[in-house]
């Protein structure tokens, strides 16, 4: 694949990752949406801590110019050679038009050899496990995940686990999932929640609430991966527009 330049509307920030050629340095995924409606999965976008941490946020366009990676041989992965923050967010309206017309199921994704979808869920039940209630700093607590996206669950915990119960809405066939929720945003939830609360209970209890009042006042929706290494699914990112929201088109140029 040669160099290409894309415009992509940023979906959802991975957790940073330590660098393995800056020691001091750390890379970011993204999984971004194109203006013809494809998902891509972007890496490396580099970032330091106590430098403005991330130069770009969710529903930001990034001009970013990709190859094909050498070691990823999912079809929507791309190596990023750099970046730019063209500075003009896709207002919400602008995403869900895009967004809304990739809804699936995992059943139909694991047909087509996806490794990447976007699910309306219906929850049947949240599993919370609190496996500390130590206050780590943003780095250490990326850094808790990033070994247990590496070693896997069996010899990594993070702080606190969350997997949802679900079934896919636009599926018949489907039998059901348990799929953990790994999603940077909410990850920074859950290291406040913890801050004011140190009794498990009262932490799962937090976070029981905060899902609860999100499904009242927001459409909830999974932003879906596979794992690198074991190709399972992950709940990488929720994108949550406003309920009963009018949808415009809107896209001009993009």
């Amino acid at each position: 694949m040669r160099r290409e330049k894309e415009e992509i509307a940023v979906l959802v920030r991975a957790t940073p990752e330590k660098s393995k050629k800056d020691g001091d340095g750390h890379a970011v995924g993204v999984i971004g949406i194109n203006k013809h409606g494809e998902l891509l999965r972007l890496y490396p976008l580099g970032f330091r801590y106590g430098e403005g941490l991330v130069d770009f946020r969710k529903n930001d366009l990034l001009e970013v110019t990709v190859t094909k990676p050498e070691h990823d041989v999912r079809w929507e992965s791309r190596k990023v050679l750099s970046h730019i923050n063209l500075e003009k967010p896709l207002k919400e309206r602008e995403i869900k038009e895009l967004v809304l017309p990739l809804v699936t199921s995992i059943e139909k994704l694991n047909l087509e050899g996806a490794s990447l979808g976007v699910v309306k869920p219906e929850i049947l039940d949240l599993e919370i496990k609190v496996n500390s209630t130590e206050v780590y700093d943003r780095q250490q607590y990326f850094n808790l995940i990033g070994d247990f996206l590496e070693k896997g669950e069996k010899s990594a915990r993070v702080p606190v686990e969350i997997k949802f119960f679900f079934m896919c809405k636009v599926e018949e066939a489907c039998r059901g999932h348990k799929i953990i929720l790994l999603d940077w945003e909410f990850n920074e939830t859950v290291r406040n929640i913890i801050r004011e609360e140190q009794e498990p209970a009262a932490i799962e209890r937090k976070i029981e609430e905060y899902f609860s009042n999100l499904m009242k006042e927001k459409e909830l929706y999974f932003i879906m991966g596979t794992h690198f290494t074991y190709g399972t699914w992950m709940i990488t990112g929720l994108f949550c527009p406003e309920k009963n929201g009018k949808l415009q088109s809107s896209l001009s140029g993009f």
